[in-house]
């Protein structure tokens, strides 16, 4: 039988079955055995049809790849503003509680209303502080336990509003909605720099999907918070609750993520500049040449684990960039571009945050819809088509600019090491796009005000808002374009806020 296998089978191919183990020891010198082909063969046979998925991390770098971070942004920063936005889906639900509850002050009591601007004035006051502080201390901290540390911050905040209604507590809720915007400022102006330097020819499409997370995560906590605070067997205690268990898987995810590029800080965010007095020009004369060597502000990694900076006695003379609030500041006020753009933008997160506040009850103000959760279920929808079809289109839009002026191919593809004038054509050829595209859905929105349809206002209002959505790509790439590459996280917390 083995002879007539041996007969049939093609040259180089043992077709005999292999040998029992308890029949034949496998021996530790004999690597090349026959046995070995055979369950080699076996095991391309059966795997060669599936190829696995890349790994996690890059074996090259050891970063984790963008095709599983930039993704994990976006589920984190439509966590995030899901969050935001339960309290203007339920906004009579929450009205009724702050006027309700035991510790609710006065004022509160007497104006509802009144409560919940406390409640959204709490959560913007903290955001605002946390926005200076991150953009400053994302010069000396590595990015990743900034960002970790922030949102695991943000978890207790969403279940400190949810326990709030367990406690009947005014106050619970309110500082636990400041905790959310504290925590939640750190991934803000980290996210967008890092999908800049790892995005590659794709960066502005991917700035643009991390960026839908705004108008989907908005909508959806819209239209769950107005589902969640009638439900007859939850509440809005378990929207914040649901929020909370959903998102522990995202921060299990991100305690994986590793990024050893620049030593862990945001790139171009903590450097120094090395200066050698030895070096001059190419002329001769004997004077300091211009040329400065940027170096991570934290050394490498030496064998033991220990880090160390460079001796400047041994390296030459090294002057250290010093970043204060002081000089972070001014560095944004001293970029007319960035002043510009945060009054144009200002007036359009206003126009776009009283919506998410009062939406439901302005439709409802317009008589379009009876119900307030038929008015939120269908502004939502509008608001998050509108985000998820003008944002994506906004990113192609701005990688077209970006090939235009540095091709695909170039080593500034990225936006890293631009030059000034290509920056500012850049930033002229954006800002001509963006002026445009806002122009044009301001025709669309302003009719929506003289509307009594609800289809006519609604198919007004998506068109209009997807051009103003398809903006929001190019004013993030204008702000950090704008000023100095370290200064970036601090361009987009002064864009941020400023509006």
């Amino acid at each position: 039988m083995n002879a007539l296998n041996a007969a049939l089978s093609p040259p180089g191919v043992n077709c005999s079955p292999p040998p029992s183990p308890s029949l034949s020891p496998l021996d530790g010198s004999d690597d090349d055995s026959d046995n070995g082909k055979v369950k080699s063969n076996q095991r391309i046979i059966h795997c060669s049809i599936c190829i696995p998925p890349p790994s996690f991390n890059d074996p090259a770098t050891g970063n984790t790849r963008p095709a599983y971070l930039f993704p994990l942004f976006l589920l984190i920063n439509i966590a995030t503003m899901t969050d935001r936005s339960i309290i203007a889906g339920a906004s009579q639900e929450f009205s009724a509680f702050v006027s309700s509850a035991y510790d609710s002050p006065q004022i509160v009591q007497d104006n509802p209303d009144a409560g919940i601007g406390i409640l959204q004035a709490a959560f913007i006051f903290g955001y605002s502080i946390a926005l200076l502080l991150s953009g400053h201390f994302v010069h000396i901290i590595r990015w990743k336990p900034l960002v970790f540390s922030g949102l695991c911050v943000w978890w207790l905040g969403v279940l400190g509003s949810g326990n709030a209604l367990q406690y009947n507590s005014f106050y619970v809720l309110l500082f636990s909605r400041m905790a959310t915007g504290c925590s939640e400022a750190a991934f803000q102006v980290v996210a967008p720099p890092l999908i800049q330097d790892r995005g590659g020819n794709q960066a502005g499409l991917w700035l643009s999907i991390y960026l839908t997370g705004l108008p989907v995560g908005l909508s959806l906590g819209y239209i769950y918070g107005s589902r969640m605070a009638v439900s007859d067997k939850w509440g809005w205690d378990w929207a914040y609750y649901f929020i909370c268990i959903a998102s522990v898987p995202l921060l299990v995810v991100l305690m994986f993520v590793k990024d050893e590029t620049n030593g862990g800080i945001l790139s171009g965010a903590g450097e120094y500049v090395d200066i050698d007095t030895n070096d001059v020009d190419s002329g001769g004369n004997g004077e300091p040449s211009s040329m400065t060597a940027h170096q991570p502000l934290l050394a490498d990694t030496d064998e033991d684990g220990t880090q160390t900076r460079q001796n400047s006695e041994e390296e030459g003379h090294s002057k250290h960039r010093k970043f204060t609030l002081f000089s972070e500041i001014k560095a944004c006020l001293n970029s007319p571009v960035l002043v510009t753009l945060s009054l144009g933008m200002a007036a359009l997160i206003g126009v776009i945050a009283s919506l998410g506040t009062f939406g439901g009850a302005f439709v409802l103000a317009l008589q379009l819809y009876d119900d307030e959760r038929d008015a939120a279920y269908w502004f939502g929808i509008a608001a998050a088509l509108a985000g998820v079809i003008g944002t994506p289109l906004g990113g192609k839009l701005a990688d077209k600019v970006l090939d235009r002026y540095v091709g695909r191919d170039s080593d500034t593809r990225r936006g890293e090491g631009v030059d000034d004038p290509l920056q500012y054509h850049i930033i002229a050829s954006m800002v001509s796009r963006v002026n445009m595209l806002v122009a044009i859905a301001l025709l669309f929105i302003f009719p929506t005000l003289a509307m009594q349809d609800a289809a006519y206002f609604l198919t007004f209002l998506f068109i209009g808002w997807t051009l103003l959505f398809m903006t929001q790509t190019g004013i993030n790439l204008i702000a950090m374009l704008s000023v100095d590459r370290c200064h970036r996280p601090n361009a987009l917390a002064f864009l941020m806020l400023t509006s």
